[in-house]
This record gives C-alpha cells, sequence and structure tokens, in this order.
C-alpha cells in the first residue's frame, strides 16, 4: 500500500443530521474536531442537535465528561443548510438516506466548495462506491466509510475504496481513523461489503428456520445466543435495529449475488405487519437444535468464508470486523478453528448445495488441522525497522495463547531478518497490551487443567527471554494501557517510549495471582526492590510523568499513528529517576499486613489498598521480590514458574480471576 500524503484533517464536514449523521458528528467533536453539520433545513438541524445533545447528556450523567466538556463540544459544532460553509473542510462524510441520485446530488454540491485536498466519503451499506463517485471530477479522492451504530462508539469502521481511489486518500484515512480512536480495515468494494454480507444471511437464515418450523422465535434465539456467545439472538437484534433494515440489506444481497440471499417469505410478511418479532413466542411444530445450530454456523460462516475467499477481506479483518461491529466474542474464522474446519465445512456445503453454490475455495487451500490464520499480531518493514502491531483492540490487546503464538512466530521472523537493526512494538487502540487474557485463566481453573496456564506461562517467559536477549534494538512504544503482562513483556524490550495516554500497573495481587512473566524481577532490576515491591503490592497506576520519574519509560512523547512515524521513533538517554521517591521504602515489606507495619506513616497511607489485596499472593510476591534479587535472571525467573501451580490453585485466585469476568470485586478469604 501507499505510504500516504500524511495530510492533517483538522477540520469535518458531515451532511445529513438524521439519527447516523448526528452520531459521526459527535465522534468527531468528541476526538476534539470542529465540526460542520449540514442538512437540507434547521428542523433536520434542530433534530440532529437535539440527537447530540442527548447523548452527551448520557455520557455526563455517567460521569464520562463534565458539563463543562459537554458545552465545550457542543461549541464546537457549526450548523448549516449552505454548503459554502464546507470550504475549510479537510474531510466530508455524507450519511443522508439510501437514494442514488439524491447521495450524487450531494457529492457534486460538496466538490463545489471544497478545496482540492479535501477528501470526500459516502456512509453507505447498499451502494456501490465507484457507482457512486462516477458524478465526480476527481474521484481519486471518493471513497466510502461504513459505520456501525452506535457510529459515536462501535469502533470498527469499513473503509471502501472505489475503483478510481487514489492509495494516499485509503492510507491517510486509515491512520486518521487511527488517531481518533476508531479500528478501521478495508474492504472491497461488493455489496454487503465486509460484516452485512455474513450478519444479513445470519438474521435471514433465522427466520427460514422459523418459517420452516424447525424452531420458535424464542428458540432460535436462545440456541443463536449459546452458539455464538451474544446477548441477543437474531429475532431480538432485528427488533432493535430494525426489522425493515434486514429486509432491504437482504434484498440488495440477493440483487447482487442471488437467491441464496434473498428475504424470506417471514421476513417480509413480518415488515409488511409493520408489527415487531414475538420474541417470547415458542410456536412451533418441533425444536430441532442440530438444524438450528448448524444452518445458523454453516449461513454466516460460510458466507464469510466466501467473501474472503473474493478477496472482499482477509480473515483477520473480517474476524475484527465481526467482534468489534457485532460485538461476537469470536469471528468467524476463529469459530471455525475452533468448531473443526472439516466440519464447518461440511455444514456450509450441506446448506449451500440446495442454492447451488458451491463451498467456498478458501475452505480447500487451508491446512484442515491449523486452521485459518487470524492474526491478531501482525509484522511490518520499514526500512532497516521491524515493526510489531498488536491488532486486538475489541480485547485491549490481552495475552493469550493465540496472541502469544502470533507474537513469537512474528518476533522471530523479524528478529532473524539480518537487514533489521531495531524492532519497535505498539498496540492499536487503547493498549499497549492490558495483561493477559482473564478468561483464559479461568476457564482452565474450572476444568482443573493448570498444567495448560503454565505451559502458556512458560511459552511467555520464552518469548520474552528472547527479547531481551535480542541482538537487535527493541523498544515498546507504549500509548495506552500496559498492565501486568503488557508491562512485563514491555520490561522485556531494551527501551520503553510513553505517550501521555500511557496508564501502567501491576494489577495481579488484587485479583489473586501475582506476575508470572518477569514482573517480579525484571522490574525490581529497573527500579530497585522498594519500588518494585510497591508496584507489586498495591497495584498503583503509574501515568507517563510518574512512570518516567520512576524510571519504567525512558521518555514521553507525542502519539503516532502511522508505521512511518513510529519506525522514526528514537529512543533517548534514560531520564534520571528520581531519589526521593518515599515509596522505596518498601524495601523491607514482605507481605504480612500487622498493626505494627501500619504505624509506619508510609503504610499507613496504603493502609486500605494493601488489606484489599489477596494475601497469599501478597506475601509470594514479596517472597519472590526477596529471593529474586539475590540470584540470576534466568534462576530468578524459574522461581516464578516454580509457584505457578500453587497459586493458581488457591480460592483466592478463582475468586480474583472470575470476579473480574462477572464484574464484582472479590473478597480474599486467604485460602
Amino acid at each position: 500500500m501507499s505510504q500516504g500524503t500524511n495530510r492533517k484533517i483538522s477540520r469535518v464536514g458531515v451532511i445529513g443530521a438524521g439519527t447516523m449523521g448526528a452520531a459521526i458528528a459527535q465522534h468527531f467533536l468528541m476526538k476534539g474536531l470542529p465540526v460542520i453539520l449540514l442538512d437540507m433545513n434547521q428542523q433536520g438541524l434542530d433534530k440532529g442537535l437535539e440527537n447530540i445533545d442527548s447523548s452527551l447528556q448520557e455520557a455526563v450523567e455517567r460521569r464520562i465528561l463534565s458539563a463543562q466538556d459537554k458545552s465545550d463540544l457542543l461549541g464546537m459544532l457549526d450548523r448549516t443548510t449552505d454548503y459554502q460553509e464546507l470550504t475549510g473542510c479537510d474531510f466530508v462524510v455524507e450519511a443522508v438516506f439510501e437514494d442514488m441520485v439524491v447521495k450524487q446530488q450531494v457529492f457534486k454540491e460538496i466538490e463545489k466548495h471544497v478545496n482540492s485536498h479535501c477528501i470526500i466519503a459516502s456512509n453507505t451499506s447498499s451502494f456501490s462506491i465507484t457507482e457512486l463517485g462516477k458524478v465526480l471530477q476527481d474521484q481519486s479522492r471518493f471513497l466510502g466509510v461504513h459505520y456501525f451504530y452506535h457510529a459515536a462508539k462501535n469502533k470498527l469502521i469499513e473503509i471502501i475504496p472505489g475503483a478510481f481511489t487514489a492509495p494516499d486518500t485509503v492510507e491517510d484515512l486509515v491512520n486518521f481513523y487511527y488517531a481518533i480512536d476508531k479500528s478501521p480495515i478495508v474492504v472491497a468494494d461488493v455489496d454487503g461489503f465486509a460484516v452485512n454480507r455474513f450478519f444479513v444471511p445470519w438474521l435471514n437464515e433465522s427466520t427460514r428456520l422459523l418459517e420452516e418450523g424447525l424452531g420458535s422465535i424464542a428458540f432460535i434465539d436462545q440456541v443463536a445466543e449459546e452458539l455464538f456467545n451474544i446477548g441477543m439472538g437474531p429475532f431480538a437484534l432485528m427488533n432493535a435495529t430494525g426489522i425493515p433494515i434486514a429486509l432491504h440489506s437482504a434484498n440488495t444481497l440477493a440483487n447482487q449475488f442471488g437467491p441464496m440471499y434473498a428475504p424470506s417469505k417471514s421476513l417480509a410478511m413480518q415488515v409488511a405487519s409493520g408489527e415487531e418479532w414475538d420474541c417470547q413466542s415458542s410456536e412451533t411444530p418441533q425444536n430441532n437444535r442440530e438444524q438450528v445450530s448448524n444452518r445458523l454456523l454453516a449461513m454466516s460462516l460460510g458466507v464469510a468464508a466466501q467473501l474472503v475467499s473474493e478477496k472482499v477481506a482477509s480473515v483477520t479483518d473480517t474476524d475484527l470486523g465481526a467482534r468489534l461491529g457485532l460485538r461476537w466474542p469470536q469471528g468467524p474464522f476463529e469459530m471455525i478453528n475452533q468448531l473443526g474446519v472439516s466440519s464447518v465445512a461440511e455444514m456450509v456445503s450441506t446448506a449451500f448445495q440446495p442454492w447451488g453454490h458451491p463451498l467456498p475455495d478458501i475452505f480447500n487451500e487451508v491446512d484442515q488441522i491449523t486452521g485459518f490464520d487470524v492474526q491478531h499480531v501482525k509484522g511490518h518493514v520499514k526500512g532497516d525497522v521491524g515493526i510489531i502491531e498488536f491488532n486486538r483492540p475489541d480485547a485491549m490487546n490481552a495475552l493469550n495463547p493465540s496472541v502469544v503464538n502470533n507474537l513469537a512466530k512474528v518476533f522471530d521472523e523479524l528478529d532473524r531478518n539480518p537487514s533489521l537493526r531495531k524492532i519497535i512494538l505498539f498496540g492499536r487502540g487503547k493498549a499497549f497490551v492490558a495483561g493477559a487474557d482473564i478468561k483464559f485463566f479461568v476457564d482452565n481453573i474450572e476444568k482443573k487443567d493448570l498444567h495448560a496456564i503454565y505451559k502458556f506461562t512458560v511459552q511467555g517467559q520464552n518469548l520474552l527471554k528472547q527479547i531481551s536477549n535480542s541482538s537487535k534494538q527493541t523498544i515498546a512504544y507504549l500509548d495506552g494501557l500496559a498492565l501486568g503482562g503488557g508491562l512485563e513483556l514491555a520490561l522485556a524490550c531494551d527501551h520503553r517510549i510513553a505517550t501521555e495516554r500511557l496508564a501502567v500497573a501491576f494489577p495481579e495481587t488484587g485479583i489473586g495471582i501475582y506476575p508470572g512473566l518477569g514482573g517480579t524481577q525484571r522490574t525490581t532490576r529497573l527500579i530497585g526492590k522498594g519500588l518494585a515491591k510497591f508496584l507489586v503490592a498495591t497495584g498503583t497506576m503509574l501515568n507517563a510523568t510518574a512512570a518516567l520519574s520512576y524510571g519504567l519509560v525512558d521518555g514521553i512523547e507525542e502519539p503516532f499513528n502511522t508505521l512511518d512515524e513510529i519506525a522514526a521513533l528514537v529512543p533517548g538517554r534514560p531520564a534520571l529517576k528520581s531519589k526521593d521517591i518515599a515509596e522505596q521504602g518498601f524495601d523491607e515489606y514482605q507481605g504480612q499486613l500487622t498493626d505494627e507495619l501500619f504505624e509506619n506513616a508510609l503504610f499507613s497511607k496504603y493502609e486500605k489498598t494493601l488489606r484489599r489485596k489477596a494475601p497469599i499472593a501478597q506475601a509470594k510476591a514479596m517472597q519472590l521480590i526477596e529471593q529474586g534479587a539475590e540470584i540470576p535472571l534466568s534462576e530468578a525467573l524459574q522461581l516464578e514458574l516454580d509457584g505457578l501451580f500453587d497459586i493458581f490453585s488457591t480460592k483466592d485466585a478463582y475468586a480474583g480471576l472470575s470476579g473480574i469476568i462477572k464484574g464484582k470485586p472479590a473478597t480474599f478469604t486467604g485460602e
């Protein structure tokens, strides 16, 4: 892909003040961008302002924003019916209703009034971007941007180049959306793009199953919720998002791809009735779990495989689209890997055959045992710099076996490249790496498979040793959260460069365990025993400035979003750590909470915090720091591994870890 022009987008326009346009404008405002909101009449603008105001007020009530913040954001919004007001915009998004003629007229008006570098985009879910852009004199700066509901909150955005869109335009917009905390995926200009292409058939197939008497509405929703591990089944989702939208989308797909995508009679009749689905209804001749399960899986996973076979989107981006856009815990290809490639291929073949659709090519191209390569971690080469990108923003880039496997493969490949002199690691979204995947630990504790946790930790430690011992300069670029295992990963690098968004902590003793990827050992060697004990014992969150004074990071930089900017990072000389941090007094702390301890003013300050921690984990972590400080690092790291079975066998560990998943703070008993 092109390097982009790095054009600066500092003022945006949104055409159409309806529900979607208002939400798009709101997101831009919340990222500090002045917005021109244009609609054909004042009534539409008033309604748009009302929607934005209401949504921002919710944020105030939830204490995400202050009343002053809300007032400041609304102060950056200009409303108009005059296209001349768009003159100073660098990016304009059209978000009017789905009418080809109306949209094209809007584009012609936009082009008359904006400057030559302004990017023009259409938020459409049903029209060809190439066809829409035909009315423009300069189609190189025109493309599609498909937002997902709620546009101000949902992180996913599909970027769709038309036939004449310049690669630089695509690259610039990808970088822009990353900078404002969206997660863009680039997809081909094909009906349904990526996510709707497999999501709409999933909805439609549920109505066919109902129509064929294979399950009731309530039963089909229940099976779908259990099968896909989601909170709402297809009928409830259609009620929430609009049943006519499902019908319109199915018709659009059918026009392009044939009868398999056509809406069922029951879906058309439901729209005609004007009623919502009765999600409590149990009326049906039978509830056939096997048929319902197989066909819901086949129609969604099979169509996802088909669009990847057609090169509409990649395996990785399709899965990311499902996880972010639909909030599925797993994407289609992760599900295929879990269920077994051959098993899913058989389901898909059975479901597609009556419609005359062959099995998607990709099923015959993939290794049936290893499955599809979903790249949560990507490697890039920029000149003599290797870049490792964590791209699992929906899970804050948390480490699990799949992510660690990806990371090991990518790092090894870059580490072996003789033309590279340094390797930089960074994360997309709001985190560098926000620790380990808690669900992985809980699942294996419940299965009584502590060997899986041990194996994962050994693999992680070995990888961090490889990073630490690399002959290349290694740099962790920390733009966001670096918690637990994420901080341990950063500590294995030669340098750590932060942005002001950095937040680092070791939360482990607050969830019943201790840092197991070197946190009790590398931290001590970098900042001293006292501060290491303090961070591990209290779980205190440090911002960038504090992390710099502690010596955890070498410097603070402005945030970068392009790979070229990240590749240019050069660590300066590590800043001198402060010698006057009172918390260095934790060096004698052994993890025992006594009345005598809290007579000390320093420990009295942290008494409430320390008493909330798991006592076994607390004592063990302090012991590891003490013992490890006096022996070689390799032996010290082994101490962490030696204690894993004991710590994960405690009731406190299960209470703390499962409490995170349930959203309830744990009460520790010391068992």
